[in-house]
């Protein structure tokens, strides 16, 4: 008989680390966040026991160490502490908010299992770089002008982080009244919400490197329509634009309105040009601004990146350039 094994697989491979060291508001620390999906494989039937993480600093000394056991567990393995061979197991959204500025080189992750039949104990670790990403483009709000409420962004609550690969530090956003809602009436209408139709701009001057706009806008409260991710997973997002800005940095437009978009792809744009409205197609709730940069024009497959955004006002003042927190309000300088 082999002996039993483990594999561990990280998405993505490597890390990206967001680094929040000046936030204008509501952070009082410096903090850096990660954050990963791992997957677990076995040449038997095991249970899982344990998960340790441990991330080192670039001196290579020990710097934070977690273990889940019992219910912290299944909640990162949905409930699952059994693997099959040719069936794996996935810890989902391994989210790490560390306070510190010192430089973190790598994340080691350590699985204890024993054999389902014999009770044989065994483990794996895996070693997964830890990179940091210093942005070249000066990036500005892609709004003309009014109050933006950050619903998603850079904490532990943000649902894009259940997709580690290219949306780990995205934004949605959503524009207030002056009666500080995001909506009128009931909001059960798109052209109820504030953020409706409104124009999105070029964050900075680029090239159209994807284009999708045909899809239709959900109404607002209604069960997402599945079909779209049986078709094509990247259709979550809806209708979309991607502009490449040079050095590997790529905005991210997402859920716009259908028909709206004015760019085609390999045109040249210079930035708050209009490139697209406010929508509230693919898999949304209502009508929203999702927006996040990565290294590539691919969802699910290039790696999404920390941003920072340049001149915009902010509760507290003008900020010159920051990370906007969750749950901020933001307008354009």
């Amino acid at each position: 008989m082999p002996l039993p094994t483990l594999t561990l697989q990280t998405t993505p491979a490597e890390l990206y680390v967001a680094r929040y060291f000046a936030l204008p508001y509501p952070f009082l620390t410096p903090a850096q966040e990660f954050v990963c999906d791992v997957g677990i494989t076995a040449n038997c039937t095991a249970l899982i026991d344990d998960c340790v993480w441990r991330v080192f600093t670039d001196q290579d000394d020990l710097f934070s160490v977690r273990q889940y056991i019992g219910q912290d567990l299944m909640t990162l393995t949905q409930g699952e502490l059994g693997v099959v061979p040719g069936l794996g197991l996935a810890l989902r959204r391994c989210y790490f908010l560390e306070p510190t500025v010192l430089p973190l080189k790598r994340l080691r992750v350590s699985v204890h299992a024993h054999e389902h039949d014999s009770g044989q104990p065994f483990s794996a670790q895996i070693d997964i770089p830890l990179r940091y990403f210093d942005q070249h483009t000066r990036l500005h709000l892609p709004f003309a002008d009014g109050a933006w409420y950050a619903i998603m962004g850079n904490d532990w609550s943000d649902l894009h982080k259940a997709e580690p690969i290219s949306q780990a530090f995205a934004y949605d956003f959503v524009r207030l009244g002056a009666d500080g809602r995001i909506f009128a009436h009931d909001g059960m209408d798109n052209a109820d919400h504030y953020a409706w139709d409104q124009p999105v701009l070029a964050p900075a001057p680029g090239k159209v490197l994807a284009v999708t706009s045909d899809l239709p806008d959900a109404q607002p409260g209604q069960p997402p329509d599945i079909s779209l991710l049986q078709r094509d997973r990247r259709l979550v997002t809806g209708n979309s634009v991607v502009i490449g800005h040079g050095r590997g940095e790529c905005s991210y437009f997402g859920h716009l309105r259908q028909g709206s978009v004015t760019v085609a792809v390999g045109e040249f744009v210079k930035r708050g040009q209009i490139i697209a409205r406010v929508g509230n197609s693919g898999i949304s709730q209502g009508p929203h601004l999702h927006y996040h940069l990565q290294t590539g024009p691919h969802l699910f497959v290039d790696h999404g990146l920390p941003v920072q955004f340049s001149n915009f006002i902010i509760t507290g003042g003008h900020v010159e350039q920051s990370p906007i927190p969750s749950r901020a309000i933001v307008s354009p300088a």
